[in-house]
């Protein structure tokens, strides 16, 4: 059975073993363990995660994974930092991803998101803060740029 929690100390010791602690994002770092988020929990194990981090006038998500695909985890997350961006009177919504994501990239667009920017080797300058990103992605798609979408609220 599908569980959907707010990210809370006790939930936050398994995000490590769940994905990464850092995500460098337009040349910023985040520290997962600091932001506010949702999991998905199926039998008490984390399937899914999204954090966001909000200012002023938008609500960046900063990560969203899913372990389980076509179950509607992502959406469902996403949805839920939508509202949560609305009720706080955010204007938009945006994240980040990588230039070889593009099962990422037709996601966002299936669920409304648009293209706002594509920053030309951020990914490779993101590298000097995080090593570990690596050089090459998904089929084999060298990682280099950044591709920022929006959603207008």
């Amino acid at each position: 059975m599908m569980v959907i929690k707010e990210l809370d100390d006790h939930l936050r010791k398994g995000i490590n073993d769940f994905r990464g602690m850092i995500i460098v994002s337009r040349n910023q770092v985040h520290s997962l363990e600091k932001l506010p988020g949702y999991v998905v929990l199926f039998d008490g194990e984390i399937k899914g995660l999204i954090t966001y981090n909000m200012n002023e006038h938008d609500c960046e998500i900063v990560s969203l994974d899913s372990k389980v695909e076509g179950q509607g985890i992502g959406t469902t997350l996403i949805d839920l930092v939508i509202a949560k961006a609305r009720e706080d009177g955010c204007k938009r919504v945006w994240l980040i991803t990588s230039n070889d994501n593009i099962r990422a990239i037709r996601f966002y667009q299936k669920r409304g998101f648009n293209i706002k920017a594509v920053y030309e080797n951020a990914i490779t300058e993101a590298r000097k803060i995080k090593p570990s990103i690596p050089l090459i992605g998904f089929d084999g798609i060298p990682v280099r740029h950044e591709i920022e979408f929006d959603y207008i609220l």
